[in-house]
């Protein structure tokens, strides 16, 4: 069986390919901006798809909670509607966009655990009360790290939800024309805005 990393690899590397035509060929620069947006946000879902699902191998091997079987239902299901969006936006740039959007709508609404790593630098869900830590024994400290699985509410990930309607109802204007100029612009900034996001969180761990 092949590693996470490279099935994520294989399964998000061709809509990147194609969102990347659509950047360079590209006949009108609305088109442009959205398509170079949904190709960064792609790689980002890529990177962010391997580690959730790293997050919760290692999470169910070392911590029993049946909540973990449903948090994982949701990130497939995430993925792969995610997925059918970046290769449906290589066809048609709107639809794709609102695939994509409903999929991160849906994880926000129905994820409801965060897993952690304690005392480690990569929490890697970026996406809260304690109900399961584990500690490794110590003769398996190298092998085993420690885990927090946490409620995550609704609330807490409020900003996010926010964002993804307003990117619901933007990408709507711009599949029917309006303002799509400045739509676009819009919309790409909103996903540079995500990356700094990211990226400030990143460093500052």
């Amino acid at each position: 069986m092949l590693p996470i990393d490279k099935v994520i690899f294989l399964l998000f590397f061709p809509a990147c390919v194609g969102l990347l035509t659509q950047v360079i060929w590209g006949i009108e620069l609305t088109n442009q901006l959205v398509a170079l947006g949904t190709f960064i946000f792609c790689i980002e879902q890529a990177r962010m798809a391997v580690k959730d699902l790293r997050q919760i191998e290692d999470a169910k091997a070392y911590v029993q909670d049946v909540r973990l079987n449903t948090f994982y239902q949701v990130t497939v299901i995430t993925i792969s509607v995610e997925l059918l969006g970046f290769y449906t936006s290589i066809i048609s740039l709107g639809w794709g966009s609102i695939l994509i959007l409903l999929s991160q709508i849906w994880f926000n609404l129905l994820a409801n655990v965060k897993i952690e790593y304690i005392n480690q630098t990569d929490n890697y869900n970026f996406y809260s009360t304690p109900a399961v830590t584990l500690s490794a024994p110590v003769s398996l400290l190298d092998a085993a790290p420690s885990l927090k699985v946490r409620d995550w509410k609704v609330s807490e990930r409020l900003p996010v939800l926010i964002a993804d309607i307003l990117g619901l109802i933007l990408i709507s204007f711009w599949m029917l024309q309006i303002g799509s100029l400045f739509i676009s612009w819009i919309l790409f900034a909103m996903v540079i805005a995500y990356g700094i996001a990211k990226l400030v969180l990143l460093f500052s761990r």
